[in-house]
């Protein structure tokens, strides 16, 4: 039996295709609901469970996201990435299922852990395109699939405030289960396994070592402003975290298969990759967080801020960012080849810079953080949209996946702790009212927004200087249209 690419020898867009590019598009608008939706109903979670450690329910499904994604990519590469994609909304659905009749903050928040088991999709589904798509429609295909099309990504943030507004928000975490429960057979029916395996081992130690390292140093930034930034409590916090982190550095260099081999990020197109994603996504984590709470917080209680929104109407907002970021998807489909993912790239983080800077200063009046929210859309459409042009054009095709993974962890474990960091400003800014719901001042936005700016300016500086690449290090044009042939033992595509 051949082992080749049978959708590259097509040479186009098929029927069968088309709908694997829609189920693809579903499943990352699937991956975006299971984050957005909290951003959305963050105020009221909040209030119900009355806590002000909310950051726990993003950053849960972010960390969770961060220590599977070297994981599921490793075993991806073993036993097939549309198998793995399939293992990951099942756990996923499953945490939805917690978190919608999750009676305690902290069984929410285990079930946004489990949830974050969809984040791997998000590279599986480039990876796994790369594989069983043809070249000629690749650039299109992947960028749409990371930013999603009109009709999804439009009508999702209606969705979420009419679940919200309709059912609160268990009604969310119910929809997520079903959303899960449709997605899995239609992946199964409409996309071909890839035809590549990767014998490996799997570093289940360096996974641990990682997971709990991150977790512990959350922890400490979490509470470190309850505890006392000097305190043994936050200090021991930090040294244990850093101790195990520094356990998993040194197990990457030292295993003979690390679960994140740190030696790849020697090459600076890979780097470059890692970093530019890194602060495109922590940045869109703090924006996500940032503008909900604006527009929800009634004028009366906000002083001199504050839209009154409800869930609903806020989609006015959230729906126009949604469909800026599906245009520039496109934009990138389009012009990658031409421009190279490390332009594309740079000119979203500028619009994200742009965006923070807006949040800060101007985010009184609807139309003042609608310009904010078309900025983040914009920026995350051209960032997200050229993250797998430079990851397929830097990795080889044997190491799609795993190389894959460990872009995708170090992005996902940034973008884990931004927003923890962010309440931690916000709750220097925090007053509570009576019945239960926390409420931040203009001067704690404007703290926010020059948070999330500076996060990009930074990364921004490293992408022109040192991390500057060649246009044809980052375009697609020199990825084969068929895939090399696998090793004997390989097992042929389903």
């Amino acid at each position: 039996m051949s082992t080749t690419n049978t959708a590259a020898e097509a040479g186009g867009w098929t029927p069968r295709l088309v709908l694997s590019t829609v189920t693809m598009v579903m499943i990352m608008e699937g991956t975006a609901l299971g984050y957005g939706l909290v951003n959305t109903a963050l105020p009221a979670i909040t209030t119900h469970f009355k806590t002000d450690q909310g950051g726990w329910l993003l950053t849960g499904f972010i960390l969770s996201g961060a220590v599977l994604c070297p994981l599921v990519g490793k075993l991806a590469d073993i036993h097939g990435k549309r198998r793995m994609m399939v293992v990951c909304l099942l756990v996923s659905l499953a945490g939805a299922f917690a978190a919608t009749v999750a009676p305690a903050f902290w069984v929410l928040v285990l079930g946004r852990l489990l949830q974050g088991a969809v984040l791997p999709t998000m590279f599986l589904t480039y990876s796994l395109m790369r594989d069983v798509y043809p070249r000629s429609i690749l650039p299109l295909a992947t960028a749409v699939s990371m930013t999603g099309i009109g009709v999804f990504s439009v009508g999702t943030p209606f969705l979420i405030g009419w679940l919200i507004d309709t059912w609160g928000f268990r009604g969310l975490f119910a929809f997520d289960v079903a959303w899960m429960a449709i997605l899995t057979p239609l992946l199964l029916l409409t996309t071909p396994e890839s035809p590549l395996r990767v014998p490996s081992r799997v570093d289940f130690a360096g996974a641990g070592l990682l997971g709990s390292g991150l977790g512990v140093v959350l922890v400490g930034v979490s509470f470190g402003s309850t505890w006392g930034w000097v305190s043994a409590s936050t200090l021991g916090a930090f040294a244990a975290g850093a101790l195990l982190l520094t356990g998993f550095a040194v197990r990457s260099l030292t295993f003979s298969a690390p679960l994140v081999d740190l030696r790849i990020f020697t090459r600076r197109p890979i780097l470059l990759a890692a970093v530019t994603a890194a602060t495109a996504y922590g940045a869109t984590a703090v924006s996500a967080s940032i503008a909900p709470l604006v527009a929800l917080t009634p004028r009366a209680l906000g002083g001199d801020y504050g839209l009154g929104m409800t869930a609903t109407e806020y989609a006015a907002i959230s729906a126009p960012q949604a469909l800026t970021m599906v245009v520039m998807g496109v934009v990138v489909g389009r012009l990658l080849n031409r421009a190279g993912g490390a332009t594309l790239m740079k000119i979203g983080l500028g619009c994200l810079l742009l965006g923070g800077l807006q949040i800060a200063f101007n985010h009184d009046t609807f139309v003042q953080v609608l310009i904010a929210a078309l900025l983040f859309g914009a920026g995350s459409g051209l960032c997200y949209g050229s993250i797998p042009g430079l990851v397929i054009a830097g990795a080889p095709a044997d190491k799609q996946g795993s190389i894959a993974g460990m872009v995708q962890v170090g992005y996902s474990g940034f973008s884990s702790v931004t927003p923890v960091v962010l309440f931690v400003i916000l709750a220097q800014f925090a007053t509570r009212t009576p019945d239960g719901l926390v409420v931040y001042s203009t001067a704690g936005f404007q703290a926010g927004g020059l948070f999330m700016a500076g996060l990009v300016l930074a990364g921004l500086l490293l992408a022109v200087t040192v991390l500057r690449t060649r246009r044809q290090d980052s375009t697609l044009a020199a990825v084969p249209d068929t895939l090399p042939e696998p090793p004997a033992t390989t097992t042929a595509a389903s």
